[in-house]
């Protein structure tokens, strides 16, 4: 790999191959444009448009899209820190980069303990330098209901799923913002972050309040040299499945798992039983349409999004039929029961803010994008 500038085609034109450490294409980033919606200005431009030799952090990166995050990171030429929790995940996860390569680093953090994430930053800081991207990608797939949950899988849920990515964004912006590099700020929610209905309550709450805080971020950071995505996959190979097994002892239950009223208990897992594991190098790249989705692919999604700084990173578009019906259950219940007065209607401010129809004309200005597996 050359020392050139390695612009967003080059990036997207090297990830046709998979496991392939070259980055090829020459053609420069495309501008981001609202045409369609000229009054309310463009979207925040691309903070990052090369990733030689950036830094990245990734929670929860010892395994699942976690890891497949960190081998597309560092196929990309990144400077990679592996956040991990469990010891053998990741002695199998540093197995899928060279032996003592320069360019990854791991660290044992457990993104729940809010006085780690100082100690971690400056240890990355020390290793690498400034971080250019963070990750939120620690996360934990807890079945409980929000009608019987207890207040222990309320804690646990939303200590990681929620406020794990409060403490990196608040670790983090500071150091980003007084660094004055392009930076990105992600965060991986979930299908139930945008569309509820898994029969998982207490996990379907903390992905949506991770949103939440990502549009928010968007808008908070807009001016900055801060880019914001929300990474929104659905079924992932993964180690999601296990969450139990890392549950803290003093959230655990005393009792068996609890269940929604009129629900039926699911069926244990066979002894031995695994989720399928990611991609060994050099193997073949899934389609992206394949569920569960392969973790690489996955991953070059996010790297894509990141790229483009797009707000919203979906990975799976046939769940637009039912985001289309929760939206349009909202607008059908906001239908005024008498006219409203004129100023009540035609009000700018009504919006709120720019930053949503900036998004949609700036995806249907760059709709055309080249991830391999897609």
């Amino acid at each position: 790999m050359d020392d050139q500038a390695i612009n967003r085609r080059q990036i997207l034109g090297g990830m046709a191959a998979a496991g392939a450490a070259g980055l090829l294409g020459t053609a420069a980033p495309r501008a981001v444009a609202a045409a369609d919606a000229p009054e309310v200005g463009s979207a925040q431009a691309p903070t990052i448009t090369e990733v030689k030799d950036r830094v990245a952090y990734i929670t929860g990166g010892s395994s699942g899209i976690g890891l497949g995050l960190a081998r597309v990171f560092h196929e990309a030429g990144m400077k990679v820190v592996i956040g991990y929790l469990n010891d053998m995940h990741i002695g199998d996860a540093l197995k899928h980069f060279p032996a003592g390569d320069a360019r990854v680093h791991s660290i044992k953090h457990d993104v729940m303990q809010r006085d780690s994430w100082d100690r971690v930053a400056d240890e990355i800081e020390k290793k690498f330098g400034p971080l250019h991207i963070l990750v939120n990608n620690a996360g934990v797939g807890l079945q409980a209901p929000a009608t019987t949950g207890t207040y222990k899988d309320w804690e646990w849920g939303m200590a990681v799923n929620f406020w794990g990515p409060v403490y990196g964004i608040h670790t983090y912006v500071p150091r980003m913002l007084a660094a004055r590099q392009g930076a990105q700020i992600v965060t991986t929610t979930s299908t139930s972050g945008i569309l509820p209905g898994s029969g998982a309550g207490i996990y379907t709450v903390s992905k949506i309040a991770a949103v939440g805080l990502m549009e928010e971020l968007r808008l908070e950071l807009r001016n900055t040299n801060i880019g914001t995505s929300c990474f929104v996959p659905g079924l992932t190979a993964s180690n999601i499945g296990q969450s139990e097994s890392y549950r803290p002892e003093a959230l655990k239950n005393a009792g068996p798992p609890a269940l929604a009223p009129g629900a039926q208990p699911r069926p244990a897992p066979r002894p031995g039983q695994r989720p399928r594991p990611p991609l060994m190098p050099g193997a073949a790249v899934t389609p992206a349409a394949a569920r569960p989705m392969d973790p690489m692919v996955a991953a070059r999604f996010v790297l894509d999004g990141i790229l483009h700084n797009d707000l919203y990173i979906v990975a799976e578009p046939e769940y637009r039929l039912g985001v289309e019906a929760r939206c349009n259950a909202l607008l059908e219940s906001m239908r005024p029961f008498k006219p409203l007065p004129e100023q009540m209607t035609n009000n700018p401010r009504l919006y709120r803010t720019e930053i949503y129809r900036q998004e949609v004309a700036h995806r249907k200005a760059t709709q055309a994008r080249d991830i391999a597996g897609t």
